[in-house]
C-alpha cells in the first residue's frame, strides 16, 4: 500500500463499495417482495433479507469515511476546497448524469426529453438510473463540509454539543423507525412529527458523517468492548427483521423505510461497523491482499458509477439469468456486475489516468 494512505480507510471503503453492489444485485430481486407484488419463502426472505441489510451498510460506511477524512482537516481556504474535491466531483456527476440518460434512452427505450434532462442536471428531477440519488446528497454535504470542519476543530470540548446530538438521533432515526409501524401495522398511535425546525442541524445524512469523525478521531465507541459492538449489531439486525418479516407477513407494504438509513438499526449496524473495521486495521502496517484492497477502494467511486448500467444490462440481454434460481441469479448478478466493472476500470487506473480521474473519480 502507498504509504500516505490509511490502510484501515481502504479496507472500509473497499468494504462498502463491495456492499453497495450486493445492495443493487439483491435489490433487483428483493424489492419486489418488499412492495407486496411477490411472496417467497421464510428461508428465501430471510436469505434475501440478510443480504440486502448487508448491502444497507455501504452508505453509511462512505459517509462515515467521508467524516473520518474531510472533517479533521483545516480549510483557512474554502475556495481551494471548492476547486479541488468540490467542483471535480460535480464535474463528474454531470457528465454521469448525462450518460445514464442517454443510456436509459438507448437501453431503457425512454423518449429524449431535452427539458427532463436538463432538470436531472440542475438536480430538479431525480436522475434516470436510481443509484445517482448519492450524488446530490454527497454534493450538498461537501458544500458544508469545511465550514462544520472549522466549527469542530475549534471547539475545545465536544461534550457541549452532546444534548443536540441525541435529540438529533431521536428526530433523525428513532422517531422515523417508530413511523414506518405507526403508519399501517399500529394506526391507534398518530405519526410523529418533530415541530422542532431542524434545519440548520443537517440530516441523518450529516449524523454518519459526524459520527465517522467521532470516531476517527476522538475515539467515540472506545468505552465498548468489540464484542459488545458486535451483540449491538446482531441485536439491531435481529429486531430490524423482526419488524420487517411483521410488516411483510401482515402484508404492510406501504413502507420499507426499515432498510432505508434513516432506520435507527441501520445506523448502529453501520456506525458499529465502521468501528469494527477501524478496531481492526487501524495499526496494521501489512494486510492481506493489501493491493487488491487499494485498488478497489481507489476505484470504488468508479464502481459506484458504473455498476448499475452492467447490472441493467444483465438484467435486460442475459435471459438464462432469469430461468435460473433466486439463489444462482443474485450471486451471479453481483460478481459479474463487480468484476465487470473492475475491468472497465482498469486502462483508466492505469493508463488513461486523466481520464479515469475526470469520469471515475480515480485518486
Amino acid at each position: 500500500m502507498t504509504k500516505s494512505r490509511k490502510i484501515w480507510l481502504d479496507v472500509v471503503r473497499a468494504t462498502a463499495i463491495l456492499c453497495v453492489v450486493l445492495c443493487h444485485s439483491v435489490e433487483a430481486f428483493y424489492r419486489p417482495v418488499l412492495l407486496g407484488q411477490l411472496q417467497v419463502s421464510f428461508p428465501l426472505w430471510n436469505i434475501e433479507n440478510l443480504l440486502f441489510t448487508v448491502g444497507r451498510m455501504g452508505v453509511p460506511l462512505f459517509l462515515a469515511t467521508t467524516g473520518a477524512l474531510i472533517l479533521p482537516r483545516d480549510y483557512p481556504d474554502v475556495s481551494a476546497f471548492y476547486k479541488k474535491s468540490l467542483l471535480p466531483l460535480f464535474l463528474t456527476t454531470e457528465i454521469w448524469i448525462f450518460f445514464n440518460y442517454i443510456f436509459c434512452c438507448v437501453i431503457e427505450h425512454q423518449t429524449f426529453n431535452i427539458s427532463r434532462l436538463l432538470l436531472e442536471m440542475l438536480f430538479l428531477k431525480s436522475s434516470s438510473l436510481s443509484h445517482m440519488w448519492y450524488m446530490p446528497v454527497i454534493l450538498g454535504c461537501y458544500i458544508a463540509l469545511p465550514f462544520l470542519s472549522r466549527l469542530l476543530q475549534t471547539s475545545t470540548n465536544l461534550r457541549q454539543y452532546s444534548l443536540l446530538y441525541i435529540l438529533g438521533i431521536i428526530i433523525f432515526f428513532i422517531i422515523p423507525t417508530a413511523n414506518v409501524f405507526f403508519k399501517e401495522a399500529i394506526t391507534v398511535i398518530p405519526v410523529f412529527r418533530s415541530q422542532l425546525d431542524t434545519g440548520l442541524w443537517g440530516s441523518y445524512y450529516s449524523f454518519y458523517i459526524i459520527t465517522g469523525y467521532l470516531i476517527s478521531k476522538h475515539q467515540m465507541l472506545d468505552r465498548f468492548k468489540s464484542q459488545s459492538l458486535l451483540f449491538g449489531i446482531i441485536l439491531a439486525f435481529v429486531l430490524n427483521s423482526t419488524g420487517q418479516y411483521y410488516l411483510y407477513s401482515h402484508h404492510y407494504y406501504q413502507s420499507a423505510f426499515l432498510y432505508w438509513y434513516s432506520d435507527f438499526a441501520i445506523f448502529l449496524i453501520g456506525i458499529f461497523t465502521f468501528e469494527l473495521l477501524r478496531r481492526r486495521y487501524h495499526n496494521k502496517a501489512i494486510i492481506k491482499f493489501a493491493p487488491v484492497i487499494e485498488y478497489i477502494s481507489r476505484c470504488s467511486f468508479g464502481i459506484y458509477i458504473i455498476h448499475k448500467p452492467i447490472l441493467v444490462v444483465l438484467q435486460k440481454y442475459f435471459n438464462h439469468f432469469t430461468t435460473a434460481s433466486v439463489h444462482i441469479q443474485m450471486p451471479a448478478l453481483f460478481f459479474a456486475s463487480l468484476f465487470g466493472s473492475l475491468i472497465l476500470l482498469y486502462p483508466f487506473k492505469s493508463v488513461w489516468k486523466k481520464a479515469g480521474v475526470l469520469l471515475f473519480h480515480i485518486k
